[in-house]
């Protein structure tokens, strides 16, 4: 597998925001109803966001936010109404913001496994986010345009920024639902 170009320095550039993302969502137990509220409230207040922008994704963000609101109706929750800041996508950045929400596609399955694995039925009824494949096509056609994008110091750099706000609009939703004094804390 050639690792090089466009993907692998997108890689490289949001190491830092990609791992403070997963450090808050591994921290959540989400075959518990807690940890799977907060992990559902959160993105759902980011999916929001992006779902106003949805051209941007083919209509897959509004799609996803549909199964956030059924799954925390599943369990009786509110669908959050939190606003957070956000950088939107432009054109240079759009591909750098897709990069992000496909590649959740792969943190995804390992997340659907875990909550899969809940012995609280409720917990259970509440999949459909954590089920959906409909960025698993959506990640190789970003692979692909990711490779057919010139190779310059400007694209990659408005690609790497569009990245970097789409995890940074992931922690602010996330920071928003846990609260500051419980963001560092394993919520289970």
């Amino acid at each position: 597998m050639n690792k090089t170009g466009l993907r692998w320095d997108l890689r490289s550039a949001t190491a830092s925001a990609h791992s403070a993302l997963d450090a808050k969502v591994s921290e959540l137990d989400i075959a518990t109803y807690e940890g799977l509220t907060v992990f559902l409230a959160g993105n759902a207040i980011a999916h929001r966001v992006l779902s106003t922008f949805d051209d941007v994704f083919e209509g897959l963000m509004s799609h996803r936010l549909e199964l956030l609101h059924a799954d925390l109706e599943a369990l009786g929750e509110p669908v959050p109404e939190t606003t957070v800041p956000y950088v939107p996508p432009t054109f240079e950045t759009a591909p750098g913001f897709r990069y992000v929400m496909a590649g959740s596609a792969m943190g995804g399955r390992l997340l659907a496994r875990r909550h899969a694995a809940s012995d609280d039925t409720s917990v259970l009824q509440a999949g459909r986010f954590l089920t959906d494949q409909s960025l698993e096509t959506f990640w190789r056609d970003v692979q692909s345009e990711l490779a057919s994008l010139p190779r310059s110091e400007a694209t990659r750099n408005s690609v790497e920024a569009g990245a970097v706000a789409c995890f940074n609009l992931f922690n602010a939703a996330f920071n928003a639902v846990l609260g500051p004094n419980q963001a560092g804390e394993a919520r289970h």
